[in-house]
């Protein structure tokens, strides 16, 4: 059984026990995390596919690790302009474990 399933502008397809790496939620290690928005749901009976999504179907996740990715380097160059930027960015990620998949709440 999977589910796909939508946070911030990015989709996911998960299975019970999967990591994923989403964007930075609040949390502690351990600390309990609901997908709301689930796309469709698929076993071997099937796949119940939602209009956008599915009413009442949720994924739950355990928060596993929080970090931060690598540096990267933003840089903006105007010629002969005299204008040069440089700044160093690293994004806040959250790695998490997929505990259960519900196909209504």
């Amino acid at each position: 059984m999977y589910a796909i399933f939508e946070d911030g502008s990015h989709q996911f397809r998960v299975s019970e026990g999967d990591r994923i790496i989403v964007d930075r939620r609040q949390g502690d290690a351990g600390t309990e995390v609901v997908f709301p928005k689930v796309l469709l749901i698929a076993g071997p009976e099937g796949a119940n596919i939602g209009v956008p999504v599915i009413e009442g179907a949720q994924v739950h996740a355990k928060i596993v690790d929080q970090f931060r990715d690598k540096k990267i380097i933003v840089q903006k160059f105007r010629r002969r302009k005299n204008m040069r930027r440089r700044k160093g960015h690293r994004q806040h990620y959250t790695t998490v474990l997929i505990t259960s998949i519900a196909a209504s709440a």
